[in-house]
């Protein structure tokens, strides 16, 4: 069983999500500056872009947001100023995914949709088409789960500022890794199951 075959947001999560953010973190654990790290990580997301492009004819879009996020802080990375700026700084990458995310809602292609379907197979991709075409409650979906991601995203962007002016920069370095993995843990294991869910009810009501 392959995870793109059989699994295609599983497959979506783990090579445009979990893959650029392991190179990210685990640079930075390994002591590389952050500039690099982050370099890497949206590099990695870009190739993924282009491997899609050249593969499927089709633009991986969750993998061209999370690249834009990543270029984000490596553009704030890069300007100086006191240690709170440079801890809320993550806040305005994961703002921004957030607001993408929570605009894409009110597209005919919200987000989700356009990730899931740049992860999937050929047929899945024409399955994921026709139910969007003929299956507005399928369309919708997609478009709840990119809300829930928007609005998970942006509650996390504005928990941080608290706890920025709460915390000792040393904690809050440790504790913000932490937030960011287990809001898009938690957001992926519920995405996984709920998009596979929801296109076998609409497959068999189809």
């Amino acid at each position: 069983m392959t995870a793109r075959g059989r699994n295609p947001t599983l497959s979506l999560l783990l090579w445009d999500v979990a893959l650029p953010l392991a190179a990210y973190y685990g640079l930075r654990l390994a002591g590389q500056s952050e500039q690099v790290s982050l370099l890497a990580g949206a590099g990695l997301a870009a190739a993924r872009i282009g491997w899609v492009a050249l593969r499927d004819r089709s633009f991986d879009g969750f993998a061209a947001l999370l690249a834009g996020v990543l270029g984000v802080g490596l553009v704030l990375s890069l300007v100086t100023g006191d240690v709170k700026f440079l801890l809320l700084k993550e806040s305005f990458a994961t703002a921004t995914a957030a607001i993408v995310l929570l605009l894409s809602c009110f597209s005919r292609t919200p987000m989700m949709l356009v990730a899931v379907r740049a992860g999937s197979s050929a047929a899945k991709r024409a399955e994921i088409d026709r139910l969007g075409d003929e299956v507005p409650a399928f369309r919708r979906a997609f478009t709840r789960m990119s809300a829930v991601w928007g609005v998970a995203l942006l509650l996390e962007a504005a928990a941080r500022v608290p706890l920025v002016y709460t915390l000792s920069a040393d904690v809050m370095n440790a504790l913000s890794v932490i937030l960011l993995l287990a809001v898009i843990g938690g957001l992926s294991l519920w995405s996984v199951r709920y998009a596979e869910r929801i296109r076998r009810e609409h497959t068999v009501a189809a």
